[in-house]
């Protein structure tokens, strides 16, 4: 599980980082003036390079209990970044490529990595109960 948890934050974490400024960029970048989808995109990358650093520092640990935390800690940030366009703001024009390509992506890699990284802390809950029971 330690490894999902790792590779999880990590491949989530760089698509964060990568999406809002390349693959589907903010409306800055698009050629429009600077809006709040544009705070939005240099927050969301943020949080990838700190999913990137959750994510490294979970593979390098040696105690279960520390990647538990990892993930723990990964899980939060997969959270903020769905929650992060709504708090800082970005462009509710249809016509905006912040509405129509950032945002649902950004939504998107925070939930399929969240639900990755529940599972796997479940799972890895579940191991620790276990070994501390026995």
């Amino acid at each position: 599980m330690k490894k999902l948890i790792g590779l999880t934050a990590i491949i989530s974490g760089i698509l964060l980082m990568i999406v809002p400024r390349y693959v589907l960029p903010a409306c800055e970048y698009e050629g429009f003036a600077r809006m709040h989808c544009s705070d939005t995109a240099h927050a969301e990358q943020i949080v990838g390079v700190l999913l990137l650093l959750a994510g490294i520092l979970t593979l390098l640990v040696k105690s279960a209990r520390m990647a538990f935390a990892g993930g723990g800690i990964a899980l939060i940030l997969s959270v903020a970044s769905y929650f992060l366009p709504d708090k800082i703001g970005f462009c509710h024009s249809s016509q905006m490529p912040c509405n129509y390509g950032m945002v649902p992506a950004i939504r998107f890699i925070a939930i399929i990595a969240g639900l990755i990284m529940a599972v796997a802390l479940i799972v890895s809950a579940r191991r620790l109960q276990k070994k501390g029971t026995a």
